[in-house]
């Protein structure tokens, strides 16, 4: 039955790689009841403990510890009753709702709903059908597909837990989680910044959170539609929220006090020097660029999509031309040292970019027909604040948001993002900074 194993494996790595895993020596936790230590609670503890009352042998330490049911640090004939009505009180007992299972270091979540079973698995965002047959303390779960079977027995710790010995010899332990049943997409793994200053690192349906103050402390979420709840700390401390999607990288909850909290995704990479956000080119005055990136013009796809509105606003009457498009590390310095002998550094701060910090760099940013105030108001500035965002753009430096962008507003420099992305951006009415939680400061 070696191939049936994949049925329950799914939730961190592959099947067969998470149960080969998994000790074959017991469950992570002591199962009180389980005396001879075999991860399952049956007969035969019944009669290890009855032998040990009547005098026939000891128990070693362990085994004392596990025959001490009832807690009263005395084994005697009450922790004999208790283990039979475990037994019994199990037999034929069907788990429902949602439950975790710890498995190696990772977690499985499994939905039961009387003879069905959804398992979920959070890394592959994937979600699994089985059907479920419990007789006695004897579960078998079978693949609705393939019809492949694995079997395990089952013992109930408690009213919100349980362990499961597997077939080949491993157990694992479940905690009820919620009564709803959980879906991939609404998993929200990453790293999330919000609001109030908080830091959420989601894997799954589980993770770390940081407070502003640097307090660290752990969380679970359970997602059902609108609704949400945090369990902050351990699963009885509930805290409800209502949660809405805005766009790929932001939600908001609106928790029961009726305060909000907006969520923004913030996956920060350096790559060769280069800073990606959430997988997005950054170049502003916190994030440089290295002196040795060059890609040496305006990259295949921006330009492309230039020649295309171009096209389209030229329709219209309105004529669209670069004036300024890629610059290198060198040329940018020269610029800028020519505005600070200029205007002075304060002001050249204000509208021009110091050595890698340009996007002009990147070979995604394009300053259109006039790089100047001279712009502002035109037809064509109006035509491209309208329509730039249909190609893939968005104007990056807005009216209003200079102490966002670090710039002053340029009607004329445009970035290129790809239309989906552009238009999450355009649509939240947010900079991009605003979009990606992230500054634009210079050091010094």
């Amino acid at each position: 039955m070696k191939k049936s194993i994949k049925l329950m494996a799914a939730l961190v790595f592959s099947v067969a790689a998470v149960i080969t895993a998994v000790p074959v020596h017991g469950a992570s936790t002591m199962i009180k009841g389980d005396i001879n230590r075999d991860d399952i609670v049956s007969i035969s503890d019944i009669v290890i403990l009855k032998n040990h009352i009547l005098g026939k042998y000891g128990l070693n330490d362990a085994q004392t510890i596990a025959a001490d049911v009832n807690g009263d640090c005395t084994v005697d004939s009450l922790d004999l009753a208790a283990i039979q009505d475990m037994i019994l009180q199990g037999m034929d007992k069907v788990p429902v709702g949602t439950w975790i299972g710890d498995c190696c270091g990772g977690k499985r979540y499994i939905f039961f709903d009387g003879g069905a079973v959804t398992v979920t698995d959070p890394t592959a965002g994937t979600t699994d059908i089985y059907e479920l047959d419990i007789t006695g303390e004897l579960v078998v779960f079978r693949d609705k597909n393939s019809g492949s079977e694995l079997t395990a027995f089952i013992t109930w710790t408690d009213e919100l837990s349980f362990v499961l010995k597997w077939e080949n010899g491993s157990a694992e332990s479940f905690r009820y989680f919620c009564v709803d049943r959980l879906s991939a997409d609404e998993f929200l793994s990453g790293r999330w910044v919000t609001s109030e200053g908080r830091t959420f690192e989601i894997s799954g349906l589980s993770g770390k959170l940081t407070e502003k103050d640097g307090t660290v402390s752990r969380f679970e979420y359970a997602p059902n539609g609108e609704d949400i709840v945090f369990h902050f700390g351990n699963t009885e401390n509930r805290t409800p929220g209502k949660i809405v999607h805005n766009d790929s990288m932001h939600f908001t909850v609106t928790w029961k006090d009726e305060s909000s909290e907006r969520f923004t995704l913030q996956e920060i990479e350096v790559r060769d020097g280069i800073t990606y956000v959430n997988g997005i080119l950054i170049a502003n005055k916190t994030y440089a660029l290295p002196a040795d990136y060059n890609p040496g013009k305006i990259l295949p796809e921006p330009q492309s999509a230039f020649d295309t509105m171009k096209a389209e606003a030229a329709k219209e009457g309105i004529y669209l031309s670069i004036v300024s498009g890629f610059r290198s590390y060198t040329y940018q310095g020269q610029l800028y040292s020519s505005y600070v002998n200029r205007d002075g550094k304060a002001a050249a701060d204000t509208y021009s970019a110091r050595a890698g910090h340009s996007e002009h760099q990147t070979g995604l940013a394009m300053d259109i027909n006039n790089a100047g105030s001279g712009f502002n108001n035109t037809k064509e500035a109006k035509w491209l604040a309208a329509n730039c965002v249909k190609y893939g753009f968005i104007i990056r430096y807005p009216l209003g948001k200079e102490n966002i962008t670090g710039y002053q507003y340029e009607s004329w420099h445009i970035r290129y993002l790809g239309r989906e992305l552009a238009k999450e951006v355009a649509d939240s009415g947010l900079t991009l900074e605003e979009f990606l939680s992230i500054d634009s400061k210079y050091n010094t």
